[in-house]
Parts: structure tokens; sequence; C-alpha cells
């Protein structure tokens, strides 16, 4: 807990600290750039005045012996134009002119390294889909599993892709720059890093569960929740919820859908953001309260796949979900005209509902109108 802490003032103090360099380089180069460009004008002034150039070429000389080119075709003639040029240009103006560009190349350094290390704001980031925080374990690999499915899935595979996590503030590994997903380093918890990361401009946002096993977890999730209901936030909102008590609660504060954080299928979450509503039935499946999967070990034979459906929706049995063939192979999701022979059926069912064999078998092997 203590360790936790201070890796939040470190990263906080951190950050500040590279914002006010950063506003110190801007503002240097800001002051170097105002100097040489009235250093410029004077001297073009001066060649106005002193050689008797037009505008345009004293313009010319300025710029072209400033930047070291220095064609020729156009020289100062008399003393004073010569002194002039040597004491605002040679003496001062080149001088000026190296450190703007040192400055400048320190600055596009800095930024890089900001971008790399996660400090950088994204001020043009939007309609993104924006990853709240990181697995506890392995979220190198889960991460690359669930952008993978994001990046194959037609429906949202073009959205750009943020993480708003803590855990990378030495940089995103490899894997993950190179399918093209950027990072801030920052607390999510906080309302300033929400602001930073253009949370009010996403499109979906994912509020992942730090330990998918720790209830504590939800605390932090519930803080998260709380901030973005207090932002003018329009996304499409998914959350992690450890404990099954807390769902109801994370969908009043502000969470669109909740799940419980199956870490061996980031597939879930990620039909959570393109077909909303569908994540829910694939929960179902992993469990064996409400409605689930059932498989029932009846012979069938001499029916269409549309038969099959028909004969058990109107008993009540349940949906058919598909059947297991003769040689052992499980077919989901058959056309309806397809001919089953099968030694099983597996049908989604509700536990309220009485299971029995008998009344699929009677619904399968008897005679139908």
């Amino acid at each position: 807990m203590l360790q936790g802490v201070k890796r939040r003032i470190r990263i906080r103090r951190r950050n500040w600290f590279s914002e006010q360099s950063d506003y110190n380089i801007k503002r240097r180069l800001k002051r170097l750039m105002l100097l040489l460009l009235s250093l410029c004008a004077l001297h073009a002034s001066l060649m106005v005045v002193l050689e008797d150039f037009s505008l345009q070429q004293a313009i010319w000389l300025t710029v072209t012996t400033v930047t070291t080119v220095g064609y020729g075709d156009l020289s100062p003639q008399t003393p004073s134009g010569q002194f002039a040029t040597v004491v605002l240009l040679y003496i001062i103006g080149i001088a000026l002119l190296a450190q703007v560009v040192g400055e400048y190349i320190d600055f596009r350094l800095g930024n890089r390294e900001r971008m790399l290390q996660g400090r950088w704001r994204w001020r043009r980031m939007k309609d993104h889909i924006l990853i709240i925080n990181t697995p506890h374990k392995d979220s190198i690999v889960y991460l690359e599993r669930l952008i993978t499915q994001i990046q194959n899935t037609p429906e949202i595979n073009f959205f750009p892709i943020q993480l708003l996590t803590p855990a990378f503030a030495d940089g995103l590994p490899a894997s993950l720059q190179e399918m093209g997903v950027v990072h801030y380093t920052a607390m999510p918890e906080n309302i300033d890093s929400l602001r930073a990361v253009n949370i009010d401009k996403a499109a979906y946002v994912l509020v992942l569960a730090e330990h998918a096993h720790d209830r504590r977890s939800d605390s932090c999730t519930l803080d998260i929740l709380d901030q973005i209901n207090h932002l003018d936030v329009s996304a499409y909102v998914v959350a992690e919820c450890v404990h099954d008590d807390n769902k109801e609660r994370f969908l009043r504060v502000r969470a669109n859908a909740v799940l419980r954080p199956v870490r061996a299928y980031p597939e879930m979450l990620v039909r959570a953001l393109a077909a909303p509503g569908t994540e829910q039935i694939l929960e179902n499946l992993f469990t064996y309260q409400g409605v689930h999967p059932h498989r029932f070990d009846v012979d069938v034979t001499e029916l269409t796949w549309g038969q099959v459906v028909n004969r058990l929706l109107e008993t009540g049995v349940g949906t058919p979900l598909g059947y297991i063939s003769k040689n052992g192979k499980v077919i989901t999701n058959p056309t309806a005209h397809e001919q089953v022979e099968a030694v099983a059926v597996i049908v989604m069912v509700n536990e309220a509902h009485s299971l029995k064999e008998k009344r699929v078998c009677d619904a399968l092997c008897s005679p139908h109108g």
C-alpha cells in the first residue's frame, strides 16, 4: 500500500517537472526567435539606408548571410554596411540561429521522449477507444490479445487506441507500439488524468480491473466511474467488476455494460464494444446460474436443423445452439435445411426450468404433425 502511494507521488512530481520544463523550452524558443527576427529586420533596414538596396534585396542578403548560405550575388559595399553585417549577422545572428536550431532539436527530442514515456498529451485525440488501467499480471500479453481482437473486428478496428495507466512509465513495450497504441502515464482515478486523455471525446471507454480476483479493484473502478460521471462524457463505457454484488452500483454510477474480468477471453470485452448486449450472453456461457448452455444426450435422426429448433422452442426447453454429430464433431449454428445426425444437442436453457432428457427426447424423437 505504501509503495503504491509513493509511486503515485513520484509520477505526479515527474509530470509536473516535465510540464515546467516543456513550458520553459517553449518560452526560450519564442524569445530567441523574436530576437533573431528583430536582428534580421534591423539589418535589412540598415541595408536599405546604407547600401541603397531595395527591400527585397536587403531581405535576400540578410537571409542568405544569417543562414551561412552566402550566394555572393549581393554584398554590402560601404564600410558602414560591412560593419553592420559583421556585428549583427556574423557575430550575433549566426550564433542566435544556431541556438534556435539547438533549442528546437532539444524540444523535438523532448517531445518524442514524453510520447514514449506516456507524458505527452495527445490533444487531437478524438473518437478513440480509451483503455483505463492494466491487469496486474501478464498485462502485456493480455493487452496484445485485446488490441489484436479490436483491430480484427470490422465494426471498431478504425478507432485509435489509447491507454491510461501508471504501468508503463518507462515506455510501452515494442509490441504495443507496433500496433499503433499510445498511452498516458498517470493514476486513472484522477479527474485531471481523465481530462488529459480527452475522455470527453472518446467513442468507447474500457475500465479494466487491476486485480481480477481482488474486490478492492472494484473500489478503484467505482472511483473512476464516478469521475467519468462528473465529466461531459458521451462514450459507451464498459467496466470490469470483480464481485457480482457491485454490478448494479457500476450501472447506476455510469457504466453502460459490466463484465467479470475473464482474462483468458478478452474477446468478451470486444463484443461489448462491437455488439452491445452480446457480452452478457457470452458471460452466461461461463456460469451455471440463470441462463446457461446445457447438453442433452439424445439421438436425433431424419430431422433438419430447422425442425429441431422449432420442436425445442415449442416444448419450451430452451434455444438450440448446436449439436454433436455421431463422429463427435460439434456443429454450431447450422443452416435450417441441414440434415441432423446427432448424439446430443446443446441448448441455451434457464435454470428455473425443469431440465429433463425425456422432454427433449419426446420432442425430437416422437412424430410431429
